[in-house]
Parts: structure tokens; C-alpha cells; sequence
């Protein structure tokens, strides 16, 4: 009795060692994606024209506070170039010719859900829209104003490590301003910088 009594305390005690220890229940995530933008626009981008689509590209950076639940909190913030044009006027030299950029900065508090690598999520908030104009033979035009936007996000992580993960993302943004859509295919790197 006490050689089975002493065997299975050994045992218990071995067993206990080689658990592994349970996941930390707070973690602050960082993660940014690059990307192509695909943009629609519900009026033409530039007036005069026909054109409602365009081609652009971005970044962002999510800051995220994930307890241990499937509930993470954060912000969202980036930059995006959403459309760069050429305008040329007929009879008019190519130098003669403006060049027209619109481009965003988002601040929005993000949400997510995230279980077994998954990520979905919306962020909601400002956006710092830029227009600037340039060329023509005359000085620089630019312009600002805040629009509210929506961004909804879906993403997969691989896991490389620990506290590291890179994985495929998409985004579908919203904005206000001239009723603008777009879809963002992205590799989202997700790093851990902070459990406790």
C-alpha cells in the first residue's frame, strides 16, 4: 500500500512538472498589413470625367488589448492612398497638366472577435481625408476634412512563433466622403509585445 501510495505521488508529481503552464489572461497584440486598395466610387473621382474606380494602396496598424475572452478592444489607424490621377485639359502641353492624389488617415476604435487564429472585427471613427493638387506651373493646392468611416476586417493567423503570427486579411472600407468603397486584400503580421 505504501509503494502504490509513493508510485502514484511520484507520478502526480512528474505529471504536474510536465504540464504546460496555462496561457497568460491579458495580451496587448500589434498588427500590421500592407495592401492593394480596389476603390469604387458612387460619383465619378474626378470631375468631368466618367471614371468611378481606382487603384491605390495602404497601410495600417492595429493596437489591440485582448483579455482572456473572445472580445478584443483597440485602435486603428493607417495610412491609404486612394486615388492618384493625371488631369490634362485638351490643347494644353503635358507639362501644362495636374496631378490630383486623395489619400486618408483613419483613427477609429477597433472590436474584434478572435478564437483558433480567426479575427473578425469593424473599426468605426474618423477619417483625415487629403486631396492635394499639383502641377500646371503653379504652386500646390491641398485640403482636409474629417468624414466618419467604417472598416470591417477578417484575417487567419499562422502562428511562427510564441507571440507571432502572419497570415492573409481582408478589408472592406466604408467611406462617407463621396460615398467611396473599398476592398483591401492584405498579409497582416500579428505580434504579442505585452501578457500579463
Amino acid at each position: 500500500m505504501k509503494q502504490a501510495l509513493i508510485t502514484a505521488l511520484l507520478c502526480a508529481a512528474t505529471v504536474s512538472w510536465a504540464q504546460i503552464s496555462p496561457d497568460t489572461t491579458y495580451r496587448v497584440e500589434v498588427t500590421t498589413t500592407a495592401s492593394p486598395m480596389l476603390n469604387f466610387f458612387r460619383h465619378p473621382k474626378v470631375p468631368g470625367t466618367n471614371s468611378k474606380t481606382s487603384f491605390g494602396y495602404g497601410m495600417s496598424v492595429r493596437a489591440m488589448w485582448h483579455p482572456a475572452r473572445l472580445l478584443a478592444v483597440g485602435i486603428l489607424t493607417g495610412y491609404y492612398v486612394i486615388a492618384r490621377d493625371e488631369i490634362s485639359s485638351p490643347g494644353v502641353s503635358p507639362e501644362e497638366n495636374y496631378d490630383a492624389t486623395l489619400s486618408s488617415i483613419p483613427l477609429q476604435l477597433a472590436l474584434s472577435m478572435q478564437k483558433a487564429g480567426w479575427e473578425f472585427g469593424m473599426g468605426i471613427g474618423p477619417y483625415l481625408m487629403m486631396t492635394s493638387i499639383r502641377g500646371g506651373g503653379s504652386a500646390t493646392v491641398t485640403g482636409s476634412r474629417l468624414e466618419i468611416g467604417m472598416t470591417f476586417f477578417g484575417s487567419y493567423g499562422f502562428q511562427l512563433g510564441d507571440n507571432v503570427r502572419i497570415g492573409p486579411e481582408l478589408r472592406v472600407i466604408a467611406f462617407r466622403y463621396r460615398g467611396i468603397v473599398s476592398v483591401m486584400p492584405s498579409i497582416s503580421f500579428r505580434v504579442d509585445p505585452l501578457r500579463y
